[in-house]
């Protein structure tokens, strides 16, 4: 059998990388490492590694002659978003590469994803139920999470160690290199030095808002959908959503709101728990509503129970985020407006978003179970990117993981990458 050799590109702002290329080691591969920025290279440290430093536009020919030289036979990496990572995705697939993607676990808490190809769109897992059934055929329950410990400070750490190399001295050292964010380093941290200082009156007007939302009407009912926001710069937004832009798709949803929900409904748009607060929902949601009559029935929340808001609501409108499953699981509706991996005939609402307003449907319980022992049991493993338990166990559950000669999800499942179409891209951009 051909010795594998894995080439590890970008991974988490944390040592979670570096362990697992120990971990791999010690199981009989060989590791190479390629890093982009200064912050590779520290989460790195002391392993030696290669240090790409050129242009965006020669990174494709860089990395072909470097799987060539090195004879890779695997690519391990954060996401499939950014767009070296894309690029790579790309390439190793067209040489025969096994591509590995690493993120936070589709399942929520205590679970990493690691599968083939590519997320969301580019995902080998079936979205046929028939499909589903098969895989989850043997499989067992899907446990209950609460495992491990995770600190914001920890996280906030990890990602100044990770940024401040690349902000003091990247000018000098990988001048070409572009920060995979949105916004620079500094202007997000701003954001959230301000959000702690204002932590207190964020609460308080969460709570205010959760309760006038929840509020009985004229009839004794609190008819409310929930929309729980995403990052704004999540690769899941900016390149497996309708659009493309957060901002758009949250107006678009209120026109749809305005022009097509039940007069007693109401919308509660909660943010994001590490939302730096540049986007400043609250504003904007009130302007668009005002501005479309319904500025009395649209609400945001800055904080609050996710469980608890999600058991009380009608139904859930989201992008493709994680809520979505756990609402699922909860038996609630749900509408997914972009590439999601539970994107499935009988859990999700397939018609309009003009419909789900009007007649939410809940998902098929067996199915649900089904969906979630098949995924477990083929893309997520135990673990997390941060702490010294949840590092610990990811590392070594992920290191088994690459090293199965078997692949667990065909190689007749995988999707071509490219542009994805989006379901409901024309109902919420009909101009385009």
């Amino acid at each position: 059998m051909k010795a594998r050799t894995f080439l590890f590109v970008q991974g988490p702002a944390s040592p979670f990388l570096r362990l697992l290329a120990e971990a791999v080691e010690k199981k009989g591969a060989s590791v190479r490492h390629i890093g982009l920025c200064l912050g590779d290279m520290a989460f790195w440290w002391p392993r030696k590694g290669d240090f790409f430093t050129a242009r965006a536009n020669e990174w494709g020919m860089y990395l072909k002659s470097y799987i060539r030289d090195h004879d890779v036979t695997d690519i391990v990496m954060l996401g499939d978003g950014r767009s070296p990572h894309a690029t790579a995705a790309e390439i190793g697939m067209e040489h025969g590469v096994r591509i590995h993607i690493l993120e936070h676990g589709y399942l929520r808490p205590d679970w990493l994803t690691i599968e083939p190809d590519g997320m969301s769109a580019h995902s080998r897992f079936p979205r046929e139920p028939v499909e589903i059934g098969r895989l989850a055929t043997g499989r067992p329950a899907v446990a209950p999470g609460g495992l491990y410990r995770s600190s914001f400070l920890t996280y906030a750490l990890y990602d100044l160690a990770y940024h401040v190399p690349n902000v003091l001295l990247g000018w000098l050292v990988h001048p070409h290199y572009r920060t995979h964010g949105p916004v620079h380093p500094l202007v997000e941290y701003g954001g959230w030095i301000w959000k702690a200082l204002t932590f207190s009156p964020r609460r308080r007007k969460a709570g205010k808002a959760i309760a006038a939302c929840l509020s009985p009407d004229a009839n004794g009912h609190a008819h409310f959908f929930l929309f729980p926001l995403q990052l704004p710069g999540d690769y899941q937004i900016r390149n497996q959503s309708p659009g493309g832009d957060l901002l758009k798709l949250v107006d678009a949803v209120i026109a749809s709101f305005a022009r097509h929900a039940p007069p007693e409904s109401r919308l509660l748009f909660k943010v994001h728990p590490i939302d730096n607060g540049l986007s400043r929902w609250a504003a904007r949601v009130g302007d668009a509503a005002e501005r479309l009559g319904v500025a009395d029935r649209m609400f945001v929340a800055d904080g609050g129970n996710t469980d608890d808001l999600i058991g009380r609501s009608a139904g859930i409108v989201t992008v493709n985020s994680t809520v979505g499953l756990t609402a699922l699981g909860l038996g609630k509706p749900v509408i997914a407006l972009g590439s999601a991996i539970y994107d499935v005939p009988g859990l999700t609402f397939q018609d309009s978003l003009a419909a789900f307003w009007q007649r939410p449907t809940p998902p098929d319980a067996d199915l649900f179970d089904a969906f979630t022992r098949a995924l477990a049991a083929t893309t997520q493993v135990r673990g997390g990117f941060i702490g010294p338990e949840a590092i610990r166990a990811g590392v070594e559950n992920v290191a088994e993981r690459l090293l199965e000669t078997e692949e667990r999800l065909p190689i007749a499942f995988r999707k071509p990458r490219g542009a994805a179409n989006f379901r409901y891209g024309s109902e919420l951009f009909p101009e385009n």
